[in-house]
C-alpha cells in the first residue's frame, strides 16, 4: 500500500469511528433548488457519518462569500442535490431504456453521487489547486499514472470510497439494507469509468452533461443572486442511450436528442457567466491568493496546522493530509498563534475580510496593440504561465524586490485564472437523427461553435491580476515594477487601463 493510500485508510477510519451504522427509514429533506427530496435509508446511514458532516464545514464556492454574501451554502447540499439528480437522470433513462436501466443502476449513481465529493478539503477548489500539486498525488495524476486526466479532488474521492475502513463500513450497510450493489460497481463511476456496455453511467457522474454540473450552475448561480436560465426539465427529456463504436470497443452511451440543443447552449452560457462574474472576480481571486499564502507561509517556517496537546499536527505534505482540514479548521488555527504572529495576522485579514487589492489588470484589451504579432506572442507567453504555479511565484517575487518596498512576499501575488473548460462540453454526443430510425451520433463541437466560447470568454472575460496590499503608495509602486519586468521578459505594453482605477494618477 503505497503512503497517500495509508493516510487515507487511517483518515476514513477516523471518521467513521469504527461504529455499526445508523438504521434509518427514507427521510425527506427540503432543498431550495430542488424541493422535496427523498434519501433512502442506506444513504442516510452513510450521511450520518462525520466523513459526510465534515462537508458541512467546506463551502461550495470558497471564498465567494466574501463577495456575495449570501453564497454560503456548503458541499453537503450540493451533494445531496447531485445525489437527488442523478436519480432523475436515471429514472428518465430507465423508461426510455427498461432493458439497460434497472433499479440497481440507480442505486449505483445515487451512491456515486453521494460520494463523488468526499475527498473535498478546506475551500474546496481553492485547496484543490494546492493537493493537486503534492508530489504523492501529482505522480497518480500525471501522463502514464493510475488517474491520467483526472482532477485530483475525484482521485481522492475515488480513494476514500475504496479504501478498505469504507469497504467494511459499507459491508454493513448492505447487510443491514439488503442491497446488492458493492462499492466496485459505483466507485469508478466517480472518476468517469465504467464498463463500456454500461458507459451512460458514468456519463451521469462525470461527464459532459451530468449531474454535478445540473446541481452546482443554478445553485451557485442563485446563491451568488445570478438567476441562470437553463431548462433542465427539457434538457433530462431529451436525454437516451446509444450505442458507439470506439477503438473497437462498443460503448452504451448518455446522448442528447435534438430537442435537448438549446438546453446544453443554455448550460454552456451559465458555465461562461459563472467563471466570469462569480469564480474569478478579483475579490475571489484575491482571497484565494491569501489562502495560498498561508499554506506558502506555514510550508516555508515548518509549521503544522491542528496541532494541539493531543494532536501532532498535520505538515501537508501528502495530498491526504489535506482531507484533515475544513474551513473550520483553518479559520481556528489563528487561535493557535499570537496575535502579532504573521501566520494569525494572514488567516484574520481573511476572515475580517482584509483583502489584497489590485495593482495592474492584464488581459488582451489590455494590451497596447494586440493585433501586433509580438505583442499577441508575448501575451500568449505570459497567460500560460497559469499551467505554472512555481514560476508564477518566481514573477511575483520579482516584481515585488524590483519595487523596492518592505513588504514581505505573502502579500504580492501574480494570479492568472485558468479558463472555464468547454472541451468535456464539446465531447457531448448529440443525436441529430429527428425521427425514431438509426442514430446519427456527432459532438456537440460540431453542432455548436465551442471554440467560439473559448475564444469570446479569453477575449472579453479572462482576466490576470497582480495583487498587492491596498496601500495606494505600495501598490503604485508594484504597478510601475511589473509594467517594467512585463515588457522586458515579455515584450508585453501594456495600455492605461491596465492600471487599478485608484491607482492611474500615480503610475507614469
Amino acid at each position: 500500500m503505497t503512503a497517500i493510500k495509508r493516510k487515507i485508510e487511517r483518515f476514513v477510519a477516523l471518521h467513521l469511528d469504527g461504529a455499526p451504522p445508523n438504521i434509518n427509514k427514507s427521510k425527506f429533506v427540503h432543498d431550495p433548488l430542488w424541493g422535496t427530496i427523498e434519501i433512502y435509508g442506506h444513504e442516510c446511514s452513510i450521511l450520518d457519518t462525520p466523513l459526510l458532516q465534515r462537508l458541512r464545514q467546506i463551502h461550495q464556492t470558497g471564498f465567494v462569500y466574501a463577495t456575495y454574501p449570501s453564497a454560503t451554502h456548503t458541499r453537503f447540499e450540493h451533494t445531496v442535490g447531485v445525489m437527488h439528480i442523478a436519480g432523475r437522470i436515471a429514472g428518465t433513462l430507465r423508461k426510455r431504456h427498461p432493458e439497460d436501466v434497472s433499479e440497481k443502476t440507480q442505486q449505483r449513481v445515487r451512491l456515486a453521487a453521494l460520494l463523488h465529493d468526499v475527498g473535498h478539503s478546506a475551500f474546496s477548489h481553492t485547496s484543490e489547486e494546492l493537493y493537486g500539486t503534492r508530489r504523492d498525488l501529482s505522480k497518480l495524476l500525471q501522463t502514464g499514472g493510475e488517474f491520467e486526466g483526472k482532477g485530483a479532488g475525484e482521485v481522492l474521492s475515488y480513494l476514500v470510497v475504496t479504501s478498505d475502513a469504507f469497504r467494511n463500513f459499507f459491508a454493513q450497510i448492505r447487510k443491514y439494507y439488503e442491497i446488492e450493489v458493492e462499492i466496485d460497481d459505483f466507485a469508478p463511476l466517480i472518476l468517469g469509468r465504467a464498463d463500456p456496455k454500461n458507459q451512460y453511467e458514468a456519463d451521469i457522474i462525470s461527464g459532459p452533461v451530468d449531474a454535478d454540473k445540473l446541481d452546482y450552475f443554478p445553485r451557485d448561480g442563485r446563491s451568488a443572486g445570478i438567476e441562470l436560465t437553463v431548462d433542465i426539465e427539457r434538457l433530462l427529456h431529451c436525454l437516451s442511450i446509444e450505442s458507439e463504436v470506439k477503438d473497437s470497443k462498443q460503448y452504451r452511451r448518455m446522448v442528447v436528442r435534438r430537442g435537448g440543443y438549446n438546453a446544453i447552449q443554455q448550460l454552456l452560457f451559465a458555465r461562461a457567466t459563472l467563471f466570469a462574474s462569480v469564480y474569478h472576480h478579483h475579490k475571489v481571486r484575491a482571497c484565494d491568493c491569501m489562502v495560498k499564502a498561508v499554506f506558502e507561509y506555514f510550508g516555508d517556517k515548518g509549521l503544522k496546522f491542528k496541532k494541539n496537546a493531543v494532536h501532532g499536527g498535520t505538515a501537508l505534505e501528502s495530498a491526504a493530509d489535506f482531507l484533515l482540514l475544513t474551513d473550520q479548521d483553518f479559520f481556528n488555527e489563528a487561535y493557535s498563534h499570537k496575535k502579532s504572529d504573521t501566520a494569525h495576522q494572514l488567516i484574520h485579514d481573511l476572515l475580517y475580510r482584509r483583502l489584497l487589492k489590485r495593482a495592474l489588470i492584464i488581459t488582451r484589451n489590455t494590451v497596447q496593440d494586440f493585433n501586433d504579432d509580438n505583442q499577441r506572442a508575448g501575451y500568449a507567453q505570459f497567460y500560460n504561465l497559469k499551467e505554472n504555479a512555481t514560476e508564477l511565484r518566481r514573477l511575483a517575487e520579482k516584481i515585488r524586490k524590483r519595487a523596492q518596498f518592505s513588504i514581505d512576499k505573502y502579500q504580492v501575488w501574480v494570479d492568472i485564472p485558468r479558463d472555464p473548460s468547454f472541451k468535456k462540453a464539446g465531447e457531448a454526443k448529440v443525436n441529430l437523427s429527428s425521427g425514431d430510425g438509426r442514430p446519427r451520433l456527432v459532438e456537440l463541437e460540431k453542432v455548436i461553435p465551442i471554440s467560439q466560447w473559448v475564444d469570446t470568454y479569453q477575449h472579453f472575460y479572462a482576466q490576470s491580476f497582480l495583487f498587492g496590499p491596498p496601500d495606494i503608495q505600495i501598490r503604485a509602486k508594484l504597478a510601475r515594477a511589473a509594467i517594467e519586468i512585463l515588457r522586458e521578459d515579455f515584450g508585453l505594453e501594456l495600455n492605461r487601463d491596465a492600471i487599478a482605477h485608484d491607482l492611474q494618477d500615480r503610475v507614469n
